[in-house]
């Protein structure tokens, strides 16, 4: 069929061809690796951006609670039992971390009961497990020792401890953030506690304002700080009953209930503003690479009227004259794109499959993962295809101008 087809047999006399202009030869090679070249980028940083949103996804859904409901009226009594979802009770506060040397950090203390303790901490452990590539990642023997609060014993994220140059077993100061209000005259409420366990989850928001505690041992001399907020925190086992399981709750009365989505939505808003925005500057840029064709083209039909002429002298019709230089440019600009496209694909599902592990361990996701979308890259070369069939015709209406006998008869 290829060897059958009129429009190649043109394109490798006129443009690729050894005996066809070098100039025209040289922009159709360029313009074919342009295209394949932007448009490979184009899903493969996209790809790997969707990879890196989806582990950010499943981090926040292991260790940020699905449901929070801040407690007012409703008890625990009140909530509905199912083996299907997790329901932790706990308390929170706004504290500030006073080091011995003087240093101070602010934080959000989240405390539970020893129970809580330890499923949070089996979720932060099933993630590393599940995440971690013994090939590339040593294993952190931490994770072997559960998590056990004593009294007056805190868990720091590794980010805040960083800050504030904290090693376990060092001795902190919490503080009410309410006492920054007080006159010089007043003695703030403050409480000390020992770092236990420095906890590395690989989310900023976490790892950055992280401070777990026993909440039935420690901090009983804050419990009537203004900043202290209680209520109930549920893990779903099949996330797709969140909504349904809000929508219940808020008919039942529950006022304050925020899920995961609604907390994060900043977090989601700025990912989705981040690969618009790229995708839109490399969809630019592959636009701006494969509208070189169009200059192909255009000296095709300046430099080749009279083949055009010949053509229609025997017998081709303006209509058919028009099809065949469209289907020229479209066998250089869809061969790059569908090129490029297979190529983006499947270094994309090789990196889904295997992500490479070379980024150092000081970011929070050390490897290169990707998330090929099948739906959003037909969509994709749906698009393409048509602004090529758009930006084909354009130059190849010039050949409708070419009248044959009046050409033809200049050049005698």
């Amino acid at each position: 069929m290829l060897r059958d087809s009129l429009s190649y047999f043109f394109l490798k006399k006129l443009i690729i061809s050894n005996r066809s202009a070098s100039l025209i030869r040289r922009i159709s090679l360029l313009s074919f690796i342009a295209i394949t070249l932007s448009v490979a980028i184009f899903f493969l940083v996209l790809f790997v951006m969707n990879g890196m949103n989806h582990n950010i996804k499943n981090r926040i859904l292991a260790l940020d609670p699905h449901l929070n409901i801040i407690k007012k009226e409703k008890a625990l009594d009140d909530l509905p039992s199912t083996n299907d979802m997790s329901v932790i009770p706990y308390e929170s506060y706004d504290l500030m971390l006073r080091t011995v040397d003087g240093q101070f950090r602010g934080t959000s203390a989240v405390g539970y009961d020893q129970a809580g303790i330890s499923f949070w901490f089996k979720q932060l452990k099933d993630l590393k497990v599940n995440n971690q590539d013994s090939r590339f990642v040593f294993y952190d023997p931490s994770l072997d020792v559960d998590l056990e609060l004593q009294a007056n014993e805190i868990a720091v994220g590794i980010d805040l401890a960083r800050s504030l140059g904290l090693l376990e077993g060092d001795v902190v100061t919490l503080i009410p953030a309410e006492s920054l209000l007080l006159s010089s005259m007043e003695a703030p409420v403050f409480e000390k506690a020992t770092i236990r366990r420095i906890v590395t989850t690989d989310l900023y928001d976490l790892d950055s304002k992280l401070l777990f505690f026993n909440k039935d041992l420690s901090i009983k001399s804050l419990r009537q700080s203004p900043s202290k907020t209680s209520g109930y925190h549920i893990w779903l086992k099949d996330i797709n009953q969140m909504e349904p399981l809000r929508a219940s709750l808020e008919a039942k009365g529950f006022e304050h209930v925020e899920s995961w989505q609604q907390k994060n939505s900043d977090l989601f808003f700025a990912l989705f503003m981040e690969k618009t925005m790229i995708g839109i500057f490399l969809g630019l840029a592959g636009l701006i690479a494969s509208s070189s064709i169009l200059t192909v083209l255009a000296l095709v039909m300046s430099q080749k009227k009279l083949d055009i002429a010949i053509i229609k002298t025997l017998g081709y019709s303006s209509k058919n004259t028009l099809l065949l230089f469209l289907m020229m440019g479209l066998w250089i600009s869809l061969s790059g794109l569908f090129l490029g496209t297979f190529i983006g694909v499947a270094v994309g599902y090789y990196l889904q499959y295997y992500p490479l592990n070379i980024l150092p361990a000081v970011y929070y996701d050390s490897s290169i993962p990707a998330l090929v979308n099948p739906v959003f890259t037909f969509w994709v070369v749906l698009g393409v295809t048509a602004l090529a069939i758009v930006g084909c015709y354009i130059p190849a209406r010039a050949s409708l101008k070419i009248e044959p006998a009046i050409l033809l008869k200049s050049k005698h």
